[in-house]
């Protein structure tokens, strides 16, 4: 074999071998052009998975924006409804109106409820001296005042061998208390107070009331309107939380304006870190 030869079949074992071992080292180093697609079909299978939760959880406080919003408006309409009657016309209506004349009917007794015939009763307006009108007790001690002015009154009754009693109230139509009569000397006189002391309410009081309610049912409702507008702004959370809570209080029929609201607040506590207060902290 000639030298010449030989260094040609050297130099070409030296290829393949060196064919194999770069052959190796590129199966063995990833191809960096499939790493690079992998990282981009992630990035688009999870990106859209990241937005759709997102998406998600600002629906839901939209939601929560409108039950706040809806209980609010139940409790304008609640406070509106309120209002809708005119008190002025309520106090001056016929329904209210105090009759203008009442009739009165008494009974005359003794201790033993024993009835009295022939005492005498007489009528007086309060803080007068001159009667008004006077009557008798029949056989049953029972005895009538017609057409008396529905104000504070004076009854004095009469009668021979009994203390004299005299009674100031409010006079109403119907039946008053009986008047117990106690043995001794008629000049002397027996004072007693019928008259209710001021702890009742009037109607122009529970009138003043229902209008102040309504009022106050308005002014939340609208206090929880502005709740909702924060709640889509997403803002401050506690302030939102603060607000929705005073709208609690429009009372949107009844209950179900509060409850709408309750559960805006309810769920607002969920989504409570898209607020910008809550995520700086």
């Amino acid at each position: 074999m000639s030298e010449k030869s030989f260094e040609e079949r050297r130099a070409a074992l030296r290829e393949r071998v060196q064919e194999q071992i770069e052959g190796k080292e590129s199966d063995s180093l990833p191809d960096l052009s499939d790493l690079t697609n992998n990282t981009e079909e992630r990035e688009i299978i999870v990106k859209p998975m990241i937005d759709l939760d997102y998406d998600e959880r600002e629906r839901l406080r939209m939601i929560v924006a409108i039950l706040v919003l809806v209980g609010s408006i139940l409790g304008i309409v609640s406070g509106g409804i309120l209002l809708q009657g005119n008190p002025d016309e309520l106090l001056n209506s016929s329904l209210f109106n105090e009759a203008e004349t009442v009739d009165i009917t008494g009974q005359v007794l003794t201790i033993d409820g024993v009835t009295l015939e022939n005492a005498t009763i007489e009528l007086y307006e309060d803080k007068s001296v001159i009667m008004i009108q006077n009557d008798s007790s029949d056989e049953n001690g029972y005895f009538q005042f017609d057409n008396v002015k529905p104000e504070i009154m004076k009854i004095r009754v009469v009668i021979a061998g009994y203390d004299s009693v005299e009674r100031t109230f409010r006079a109403e139509n119907g039946l008053i208390s009986p008047f117990t009569m106690v043995e001794g000397n008629s000049s002397n006189i027996i004072q007693e107070n019928a008259v209710s002391g001021d702890g009742g309410w009037s109607l122009e009081a529970s009138v003043a009331l229902s209008t102040f309610l309504a009022i106050l049912t308005i002014i939340t409702g609208f206090v929880g309107i502005q709740a909702s507008v924060e709640i889509r702004r997403g803002k401050k959370y506690r302030r939102t939380q603060y607000l929705a809570g005073i709208g609690l209080f429009s009372r949107g029929l009844i209950w179900i304006g509060p409850i709408l609201i309750l559960a805006g607040m309810a769920l607002n506590s969920i989504v409570k870190d898209q607020y910008e207060d809550y995520t700086e902290e």
